[in-house]
């Protein structure tokens, strides 16, 4: 286990390296053979703004532990997969949480006591940042600094998480992909980074407009984090509503309403975005032509295909070739 007081996310990997004995190299732990495979980037912004950024497959337990820490909030972004469980939360409430896949967001007191413990098998994928308290109220409006403040109180035991939409997806993406040797790799993750803060807050105030999660049940919501997993990674056909209601066991209403109300877009929409996203990703890599990507997608008609690629993204998928 390594337990440690959060100042800054550089500090933090610099104790983990010593937990671990193994080196940073410029900022970049690799995780030792014994423990898994993969690496984590840590970095100062500046003293009241840090980040860190891990991507690993566990083969053995990880755990930490935060105790209390400096003034400040954490906003933490978590795409897990999980092998056997997750347990979160502290000493007073620990979560154990067996679901298969976790992809949501956190908001939490830098100064509350915290435990994370990963299985061995997952495959950990998060962003965390560091933002002081004095940083967000210098440019913050004061009323969304105090819902923020007390939503991050409240918040200590992990119980009220956001949920990973398309959008943030797509930015993290783009962060856990970038490579390490990077010469524009700064500048990206910062952009990155200050896009993702950007959208927490709009999800987190529509949030608190739409009174979500309190007047949704826990279970619900989760229900709802399943059928956007299953949305965002099945791409080859759209799936019945019959069989995603079936798979979360409510009704087509509830089901259609409910996913509206938590991410802001109807079924088949979120799907059609989530597709075409991945169709763009393989056209700008250059993984395949665009009649495969159209394909790839569940697209037949490669007109139809071009059609609602511009609709989405203003571009031809030819002309995004050509640019490439």
């Amino acid at each position: 286990m390594y337990s440690f007081q959060l100042e800054n996310f550089e500090t933090w990997l610099a104790g983990l390296a010593d937990r671990l004995n193994v080196p940073v190299n410029d900022r970049v732990l690799t995780v030792p053979d014994h423990l898994g495979n993969g690496n984590i980037l840590a970095q100062n912004i500046n003293p009241h703004l840090s980040y860190a950024v891990m991507n690993f497959k566990l083969d053995s337990d990880l755990e930490f532990h935060r105790e209390t820490g400096a003034a400040g909030f954490i906003i933490s972004f978590n795409m897990v997969e999980v092998q056997k469980e997750l347990q979160v939360g502290h000493h007073q409430h620990i979560v154990s949480d067996k679901r298969p896949f976790r992809n949501d967001i956190f908001l939490t007191d830098a100064r509350d006591s915290t435990s994370v413990r990963i299985a061995a098998g997952s495959n950990v994928r998060r962003l965390l940042i560091y933002c002081s308290h004095e940083l967000a109220a210098q440019y913050l409006p004061h009323d969304i600094y105090e819902k923020l403040a007390i939503f991050a109180r409240e918040n200590s035991a992990n119980d009220h998480p956001l949920f990973i939409n398309l959008s943030h997806r797509t930015m993290l993406k783009e962060l856990f992909e970038l490579r390490a040797n990077d010469p524009l790799g700064t500048i990206r993750r910062l952009s990155g980074i200050l896009h993702l803060i950007e959208k927490f807050l709009h999800s987190f105030l529509r949030q608190e407009q739409a009174a979500l999660p309190r007047t949704v049940k826990k279970n619900d919501l989760e229900s709802m984090q399943h059928v956007e997993h299953i949305l965002s990674s099945k791409l080859e056909g759209f799936p019945s509503l019959e069989s995603l209601a079936h798979e979360v066991f409510m009704s087509t209403s509830k089901l259609k309403n409910l996913f509206k109300q938590v991410y802001g877009h109807t079924l088949y929409d979120y799907y059609n975005k989530s597709r075409l996203q991945r169709a763009r990703d393989l056209l700008i890599t250059g993984q395949c032509s665009i009649k495969q990507a159209g394909s790839e997608i569940g697209f037949s008609n490669l007109s139809h295909f071009a059609k609602a690629f511009r609709k989405e993204f203003g571009i031809l998928p030819r002309d995004l070739v050509k640019g490439r």
